[in-house]
C-alpha cells in the first residue's frame, strides 16, 4: 500500500472478524494425500466385494454343493478306511480259495513305530506349519487365492491333510475350485476326527514310493532292507523325495533325477536349520547307496503260474477301471516309449494296490489240470540238468493252453521251476521263427483268394536290406504248392504272399490281436514278419491261434473271470469273451486244413496225438537254433510251446541240440493226449464253413456268395437275417436315440452338446504339448471342463468315446508335466550348485587374501622375536607372545604355521629355555 493512501474503513462486523482472526490464526491447511489414499482402499473394497458378488453370483451354488458334499463324505470317514485292508484272495474255476496275497512283511507301521527323523523330514519339506493349522494352512490357502486371481488357476497350499483326503478319500487329481473346496471342507473334519500324529500315520502308510511300495515301512525295506531307524539323513531325504514324482524320482530307473530331489530335500532342512552344512555337504555327496531287496515279494504269487498270471490280468483290468486306455501298434517309437513308461508306471502301482489287499480275483484256473500240465512239463524235459550260473535248469520252457471256445487260459507254464526263479516266460517277449507264417502271411492270403493247393514258386528274394533270404535247405525247389510250402517251412514263399500285402494290414491284426512287444521297428522290416522278426510269448501266440477255430474270431486270452472289490462292494471286471472279427470264416479253415499237413507230411510229425486224428499246428525254429516253438491245435483247444535258454550264453552259444529242438513236439503231444481224455473231446474234425467245398482230396475253394438253396434253407436262411437285422437295427436305435428315448432331447440340441465337447477336445490339441509347467493347472481345468461339457452328452456311445479321449489327454498332460518338472529340478540344482561354486571361490580368495597380508608379519615378528632371545631382552616373552598370535591366526585361515624353534645359546639366556 501506498505511504499516503489511506486504509480502507471497515464496517463492525469486518472489524470484529479481523480482530478474531488475529487473536486465533488458521491452521495450515491439511495434505490431501490421506484423502486419496482412503479413496483408493475404498474404491478396492467396493471392486473386491463386486468381484466376490459377481463369483458368487456365478459360482455360488456350485460352492455350496462342494461344501455340502465335503461334509457329507467327512462324515462317512472312518478309522478303518486306512487301515490295512483284508488280504486279496484268489479264487478257483469252484469258487475256492487257492491263494491269500498278503505280503512277507508288514506294510503298516503305527506312528510311534515310524522314525521321528521321517516325520520331521516330510513335515519340513511338504507342510512345516503342519501342527499349526487344523487341515488347512491360511497363508496357503491366501497365496493359492491370489495365484488363481491372478493366473485364473488353483496351486500350492496344500497341507498333507489335504494331499490325504486328494489322493485316498477322493482320489481327484484335477485342480479345480471345487475340488479343492471340498477337499478343504474334508481336511478341517478329518482334524476334528483325528489327532496329527493319527494323520501322519494314515499318510505315511498310503503314500505310494514306487515299485509297488506302499507305505514307508515297505519303501524303506525295499530300496535300503535295514530298519528304518538306522536310516541315514541321506536315506530319509531320498524317501521323503520320491512320493512327490514317484516315475522322475525313481532311484532304479532315474538314478541322476532321485539324487537330485534327494539334494534338493536336504537342502531345504539345511535352510530350516533340521541339518548344519557339514551334514548338508556330507550327506548330499553320498551315493544313493541302494540295497535293493525283493523281501516283499509273495511266494504265494511266483510258486504258481497260474496264480501269477491271474495277478497280471487283474492289474490290467484295474488298470482300466480307472481310465488307462492299451495300445498295441505304434506308428512311431517315441509314441511307444511315451505309452510303455505310463503302462510301467501304473502297472506297478496297481499291481501293489492289489497285494494292499481288499479284492477278490476270481479265475477260470482248474488246479487239477494245471499240476498235471507241470508234471508232464517236468516229465518231458527231465533228463536235462544243467543248470545256468543263478541254479536255474537249462534249457527252458514256456506252454500256455487255451480254451477254444471261451479264450479262457486252461494252463500256463513259465517255467520249470519256480525255485528261486519268479520269471513267466509264458508272459517273455521271444522270438518265435515260423510260427508267425500262418498269422502274418497264410491266412491273408487266403483271404486274398489263394487256396491250399494255389501253386507258388521257391526262388531267389530279398529282404528290406537287400540280403538274400535262405531257407533251412539249400538251393532253392522251384514251383510248389502253398500246402507243401506251409509243410515244409519255405520262407521265401512265404515272404513272397507277406509282401503281396502291400497295406502291411498283418501289423495291423497282430495290434488287433493284442501282442504287446511289436514296435515301428517291425512295421519297417516289412514281409520279415512273417518269418518271425518280432517278439512274443506263448500265450499271444495261443490266443492267435485260437481264432482260427472260431471261425477268424478272436478272443484275448486270461484267466480271469471277475475282480471284485470288496472294500467298495464293486465289481471291477468282468471277462465277457468279447470277440473281434480279425480272420475269414474261409481263410480260418483253410488255414487249418493246411497245417493238418504240417503234421501229416510236414515238419511237425513227431507232434501228432496218438488219440485223436484232427490235429493242426506249425513249427518254429530261430536262427542259429536258439529258440524252437510248436503252436498246435484241436477244435477244442490251442496249445503254444516255446524251448531255449535264458541266455545265449548257455551252451553251445545258446544254440539247441537235435533233441533239444524235439521239446516242443513232444511236449504238445504228451500234453494234448492228456487233454483230448480229459476234456473228453469227441474225435471230430474242424466245423468246415458253408462257403467251403472240396475239390479233390486235398484242394479247397471257396463257394460263390450267392448259391443254390434248398427251399428250406432259403427259409430258415431268411428269417434267421431278417431277426438279426431287426435285432441289430433296434440295437443300433436304442444305441443312438437314448438322448431321446431317455432324456427327451431333440436331436438339434444333443448335436450342438456333442460338438460343443469335440470342438473343445480339437481346440486342445491345438495348443501342441506343454512347453511350461505354469500352464499346466490350466491345461487340466480345461480337460475338467471338458468332462463337464461331456456330462451333458446324453448319448452313451458318444459320451463312452469322449471319455476315453479325456482320459488318454489326462496321461500324456502327466507325462508331459513330469518331464518339465524333472528340468526344472535339475535346473534349480544346477543354479544352487553354481552359486554355492561362487560363494566358496570368494571365500577362498579372500582367504589366500588374508594370508599374503599375514605372511610379511609372520617374518617380520619371528625376526624381531629370535632377535629378543638372542640378547635376552627384556620383552622377549613379549614378541613371542605376538609371533603365536600371529601364527594362530594364519592358522585359523588355513595356512601352515611351524611350532616355533628359538635355536639360543643357553648362556644368553638366564631361564635356559630353547623354545
Amino acid at each position: 500500500m501506498a505511504a499516503d493512501q489511506e486504509p480502507p474503513v471497515l464496517s463492525r462486523t469486518a472489524r470484529c472478524n479481523a480482530e478474531k482472526a488475529a487473536r486465533h490464526p488458521r491452521p495450515p491447511k491439511k495434505h490431501r494425500g490421506w484423502k486419496i489414499f482412503f479413496g483408493v482402499l475404498l474404491t478396492l473394497v467396493v471392486v473386491l466385494v463386486t468381484a466376490v458378488g459377481v463369483a458368487w453370483a456365478k459360482y455360488g451354488g456350485q460352492a455350496k454343493q462342494a461344501i455340502t458334499d465335503g461334509y457329507t463324505i467327512a462324515a462317512t470317514v472312518k478309522r478303518a478306511d486306512f487301515a490295512p485292508k483284508q488280504p486279496t484272495v484268489v479264487k478257483d474255476r469252484n469258487g475256492q480259495v487257492i491263494r491269500t496275497l498278503s505280503p512277507n512283511q508288514p506294510l503298516y507301521l503305527r506312528y510311534n513305530q515310524i522314525n521321528p527323523g521321517i516325520v520331521k523330514g516330510l513335515v519340513a519339506v511338504e507342510d512345516r506349519r503342519f501342527f499349526e493349522h487344523h487341515g488347512v494352512d491360511p497363508y496357503a490357502v491366501i497365496r493359492s487365492t491370489f495365484s488363481m486371481l491372478r493366473r485364473r488357476q488353483v496351486q500350492g497350499g496344500s497341507t498333507l491333510t489335504q494331499q490325504l483326503v486328494k489322493n485316498d478319500i477322493l482320489k481327484d487329481q484335477s485342480q479345480t475350485p471345487m475340488r479343492k473346496i471340498r477337499e478343504m471342507v474334508i481336511a478341517q473334519e478329518l482334524e476334528q476326527k483325528f489327532s496329527k500324529h493319527d494323520i501322519l500315520e494314515f499318510y505315511l502308510n498310503d503314500t505310494y514310493f514306487g515299485h509297488g511300495q506302499y507305505g514307508i515301512g515297505s519303501a524303506e525295506k525295499f530300496y535300503f532292507n535295514t530298519d528304518q531307524n538306522k536310516l541315514t539323513a541321506s536315506q530319509i531325504a531320498l524317501l521323503v523325495g520320491i512320493p512327490n514324482n514317484p516315475t522322475l524320482y525313481d532311484p532304479l530307473n532315474n538314478p541322476t533325477g532321485a539324487r537330485n530331489r534327494r539334494n534338493t530335500v536336504l537342502y531345504v532342512w539345511e535352510q530350516q536349520g533340521l541339518i548344519d552344512s557339514q551334514v548338508f555337504d556330507r550327506e548330499s555327496a553320498k551315493p544313493l547307496g541302494l540295497n535293493v531287496t525283493n523281501a516283499n515279494q509273495n511266494t504265494n504269487i511266483t510258486d504258481n503260474y497260474a496264480v501269477s498270471y491271474a495277478l497280471t490280468n487283474a492289474t490290467e483290468a484295474l488298470m482300466s477301471a480307472n481310465g488307462f486306455t492299451f495300445q498295441y501298434a505304434f506308428k512311431d517309437t517315441k509314441t511307444q516309449q511315451n505309452y510303455n513308461a505310463q503302462y510301467n508306471q501304473l502297472y506297478q502301482q496297481d499291481y501293489a494296490q492289489l497285494l494292499n489287499g481288499g479284492y477278490v480275483i476270481n479265475t477260470s484256473i482248474d488246479m487239477g489240470i494245471q499240476q498235471q500240465i507241470e508234471k508232464i512239463t517236468n516229465a518231458t524235459y527231465a533228463p536235462y540238468t544243467a543248470k545256468d550260473g543263478q541254479g536255474r535248469l537249462q534249457p527252458q520252457v514256456a506252454s500256455t493252453v487255451v480254451d477254444n471256445q471261451t479264450g479262457d487260459v486252461l494252463a500256463i507254464i513259465g517255467g520249470r521251476s519256480t525255485q528261486n526263479d519268479q520269471v513267466n516266460r509264458a508272459l517273455s517277449a521271444r522270438p518265435f521263427g515260423s510260427t508267425a507264417k500262418p498269422i502274418v502271411a497264410y491266412a491273408e492270403a487266403f483271404s486274398r483268394g489263394y487256396t491250399p493247393m494255389s501253386t507258388v514258386v521257391d526262388r531267389p528274394v530279398t529282404n528290406v536290406n537287400g540280403q538274400p533270404l535262405q531257407n533251412y535247405y539249400a538251393g532253392y525247389h522251384g514251383s510248389m504248392t502253398i500246402r507243401h510250402a506251409l509243410e515244409d517251412s519255405v520262407n521265401t514263399v512265404a515272404f513272397q504272399l507277406a509282401a503281396q500285402d502291400t497295406q502291411k494290414s498283418y501289423y495291423e491284426k497282430l495290434g488287433q490281436m493284442q501282442f504287446s512287444a511289436i514296435t515301428p521297428a517291425d512295421l519297417a522290416n516289412g514281409a520279415a514278419m512273417a518269418l518271425g522278426s518280432f517278439r512274443t510269448n506263448t500265450t499271444e501266440m495261443a490266443g492267435a491261434y485260437s481264432s482260427f477255430a472260431r471261425s477268424g474270431q478272436f478272443i484275448a486270452p486270461s484267466n480271469l473271470t471277475t475282480l471284485y472289490d470288496s472294500y467298495n462292494r464293486r465289481t471291477v471286471f468282468q471277462n465277457g469273451h468279447e470277440k473281434k472279427n480279425v480272420f475269414s470264416a474261409n481263410a480260418s479253415y483253410m488255414m487249418l486244413n493246411t497245417m493238418q499237413g504240417v503234421l501229416k507230411n510236414g515238419l511237425g510229425k513227431a507232434a501228432a496225438l496218438n488219440n485223436y486224428p484232427y490235429t493242426a499246428g506249425k513249427t518254429g525254429t530261430t536262427d542259429n537254433y536258439r529258440d524252437i516253438s510248436f503252436v498246435g491245435m484241436t477244435p477244442r483247444f490251442t496249445i503254444a510251446n516255446w524251448t531255449g535258454y535264458d541266455s545265449n550264453n548257455s551252451g553251445n552259444n545258446g544254440q539247441l541240440t537235435d533233441a533239444m529242438q524235439m521239446l516242443p513236439m513232444a511236449l504238445f503231444k504228451a500234453e494234448g493226449q492228456y487233454l483230448v481224455t480229459t476234456l473228453k473231446e469227441a474225435k471230430t474234425d474242424f466245423p468246415m464253413p458253408s462257403t467251403i467245398k472240396k475239390v479233390g482230396n486235398n484242394n479247397l475253394a471257396a463257394l460263390p456268395e450267392k448259391q443254390t438253396q434248398t427251399v428250406s434253407d432259403r427259409i430258415t436262411s431268411e428269417l434267421t437275417s431278417l431277426a438279426s437285422s431287426r435285432k441289430q437295427a433296434n440295437a443300433k436305435r436304442l444305441a443312438n436315440l437314448d438322448y431321446r428315448l431317455i432324456y427327451h432331447l431333440s436331436k438339434k440340441e444333443e448335436d450342438r452338446r456333442e460338438k460343443a465337447v469335440s470342438e473343445a477336445i480339437a481346440q486342445f490339441n491345438s495348443q501342441g504339448d506343454l512347453t511350461e509347467l505354469k500352464k499346466y493347472d490350466t491345461r487340466l481345468k480345461q480337460i475338467q471342463d471338458m468332462r463337464y461339457k461331456n456330462q451333458k452328452v446324453r448319448r452313451q456311445s458318444a459320451k463312452r468315446s469322449f471319455d476315453d479321449q479325456l482320459n488318454h489327454l489326462v496321461q500324456d498332460l502327466n507325462f508331459q508335466q513330469a518331464l518339465l518338472q524333472e528340468e526344472e529340478s535339475n535346473a534349480k540344482l544346477a543354479k544352487y550348485n553354481q552359486q554355492r561354486a561362487a560363494i566358496e571361490s570368494q571365500r577362498e580368495q579372500e582367504r589366500q587374501a588374508k594370508l599374503a597380508a599375514l605372511q610379511p608379519q609372520y617374518e617380520s615378528q619371528l625376526a624381531a622375536t629370535r632377535q629378543a632371545y638372542a640378547n635376552n631382552a627384556s620383552d622377549k616373552e613379549t614378541q613371542r607372545q605376538k609371533l603365536i598370535a600371529i601364527m594362530n591366526e594364519i592358522r585359523s585361515y588355513g595356512g601352515s604355521a611351524p611350532d616355533l624353534n628359538l635355536n639360543v645359546p643357553a648362556a644368553a639366556s638366564s631361564s635356559g629355555s630353547a623354545r
